[in-house]
């Protein structure tokens, strides 16, 4: 059977409504004093949570010491507000996983109050083995932590100059036992119960940035690294397998040194969520009509009141220019460029980062969730990105898995024997979706109105016959900014060879042929670069050799 699980987050919305104008409807006086206690509505626990208020439709000045992030602040299991007499409104977020509450409240004269709210979960991704990740931040560990808490983010990767702060531990050992049967206690309770904050991982990544690429070194601790060029950063990727970091992750996919990356064969992994993918609406692309030098165009990153222009190499033909004009482009170019990578028979990861701290985005806003049959330890994580088994998200939390296997699988067979497909999808949603797609080698082999899918129960039957990739994605109706859900991979081999497209390498050859062109600022830096420039020639013709689709 191939059914299909849908629970409209619209109706969770109008539950999440009423259960909070059960318990807020014009609640609680005080002496302008008003507490707020925060508790996950499933378990009773503490919890932290983001907090928007506003009085009379404007927006209220923030107490002193409250940490705030946009309009956010930051709740932490218990909120002291004294604010002037007057009805005000709020809404209580965490994330995803959880419904939004909205209510309100009076503050009378001389009078003190203390109001508990119950954040109800909407989902739990963890009895479904799916853990969240967000894979940037510059925020230091310690400030992160608080956080990642309130959205309940699994994991979080900083890049922060590590130092020797202690992060708390949201699974504390029980008192009285010795040292081990206290870690087997804790490795029971987070299998048997769910932590309403997350699992309170985090890990420091190092990276590096250069004016033509960036990258980060997951395994690799360490702050981020302002490079020369694109050449010192491949030096730094050529290294001996026992030093080399669990993963490398990709940023800028649309950077002029992107093809000679991809020939280290050092890449595993690509953010195609990421600091450019916001709240309030991505940041806009310029594309350029004809290439100047290769560049096709520019993307510029608004991190408050600054600008920070990132040059586009991305071959764009001139028929797609216009779909990348608006404020989905930079969403719509990240994806284009990954499934070029795809049909050019690299298995990138997708994986997903917010770059948390004043680009107009949240802790988890962007994340990838990894599939893991028990809950991941750092090492497990990370195996779980190498091997593929996730999906990224800003919205849509989707779920799927085809023949009962998950994203990131390698399915064989023979051109005489087809592979069916039976596809199980789950699928949450709040922003307004038309379409669930089912796209192979780039193409779209089913789409359906969720409505109708919905009805429908089940896949129609789809039957695979030749090698190649294939994702399950939901785009939202959202106009400010790409918001979609997106799986990794499921791939398919006939006769033990993986699809490799001529297309998609030969654009990766007009990309690099376009890149080196334009190093033009010195003699010296075409010398630092052509040894990578070699190399990777040797790579993508290689690659042409063995293609063998169109």
């Amino acid at each position: 059977m191939r059914k299909t699980i849908i629970p409209l987050d619209r109706i969770l919305m109008v539950m999440a409504i009423s259960l909070a104008t059960a318990f807020c409807p014009g609640f609680c006086a005080g002496q302008g004093a008003v507490e707020l206690e925060f508790t996950d509505k499933d378990t009773g626990d503490p919890v932290s949570a983001r907090l928007t208020f506003t009085k009379s439709g404007k927006k209220i000045s923030r107490p002193r010491k409250v940490l705030f992030a946009q309009e956010h602040w930051l709740a932490e299991k218990k909120l002291q507000l004294t604010p002037p007499n007057g009805e005000f409104e709020f809404s209580a977020q965490r994330g995803p996983e959880f419904n939004e509450i909205k209510g309100g409240f009076t503050i009378e004269p001389r009078a003190k109050d203390s109001v508990p709210i119950a954040i109800p979960r909407s989902i739990d991704m963890h009895a479904e083995n799916w853990y969240s990740g967000d894979h940037l931040s510059p925020l230091t560990s310690s400030d992160l932590f608080r956080w990642q808490a309130a959205d309940a983010v699994d994991l979080t990767v900083s890049t922060a100059e590590v130092k020797e702060t202690k992060v708390p531990n949201t699974n504390p050992r029980p008192k009285g036992r010795s040292s081990k049967e206290q870690d087997k206690a804790v490795e029971e309770s987070i299998k048997t119960q769910i932590n309403p904050n997350g699992l309170g991982l985090q890990t420091s990544s190092r990276s590096l940035e250069w004016e033509h690429g960036a990258v980060l070194l997951h395994g690799v601790k360490g702050s981020q690294a302002k490079l020369q060029d694109g050449a010192e950063a491949l030096e730094q990727l050529d290294q001996p397998k026992d030093q080399k970091p669990f993963v490398v992750e990709l940023l800028r996919p649309w950077s002029r040194d992107v093809p000679l990356l991809l020939a280290s064969n050092a890449i595993r992994s690509i953010q195609i969520l990421s600091s450019y993918n916001r709240m309030g609406g991505d940041d806009r692309m310029a594309v350029a009509p004809t290439p100047d030098k290769g560049v096709f165009g520019k993307v510029q990153l608004t991190i408050g009141k600054e600008k920070s222009p990132s040059q586009i190499f991305t071959p764009i033909e001139s028929i797609d220019s216009v779909r990348y004009r608006d404020a989905l482009g930079v969403g719509k170019l990240s994806e284009s460029i990954y499934w070029k990578m795809l049909e050019a028979g690299l298995p990138l990861t997708p994986t997903a980062g917010s770059g948390f701290v004043g680009n107009e985005t949240l802790v988890g806003y962007n994340r990838v969730y990894a599939y893991s049959a028990n809950p991941p330890d750092e090492a497990a994580w990370w195996q779980a990105i190498s091997s593929g088994h996730t999906f990224v998200t800003n919205g849509p939390m989707l779920r799927a898995n085809i023949n009962g296997l998950p994203p990131g699988s390698v399915q064989t067979s023979y051109r005489s024997q087809r592979i069916a497909l039976d596809i199980g999808v789950s699928l949450a949603v709040r922003d307004p979706v038309d379409y669930l797609d089912v796209v192979f080698n780039g193409d779209t082999i089913y789409s359906a109105k969720l409505e109708d899918h919905y009805k429908r129960g089940e896949f129609p039957p789809i039957e695979i016959d030749k090698s190649g990739w294939l994702v399950i994605r939901v785009v939202t109706e959202h106009t400010k900014g790409y918001r979609l859900a997106t799986t990794a991979p499921f791939y398919f081999v006939f006769d033990g060879k993986p699809r490799i497209s001529r297309e998609a390498v030969s654009f990766f050859q007009r990309w690099q042929k376009g890149a080196f062109e334009s190093i033009n600022s010195s003699p010296e830096a075409k010398r630092r670069y052509e040894p990578w420039v070699a190399r990777s020639s040797q790579f993508w013709e290689s690659k042409m050799v063995e293609s063998n689709a169109e």
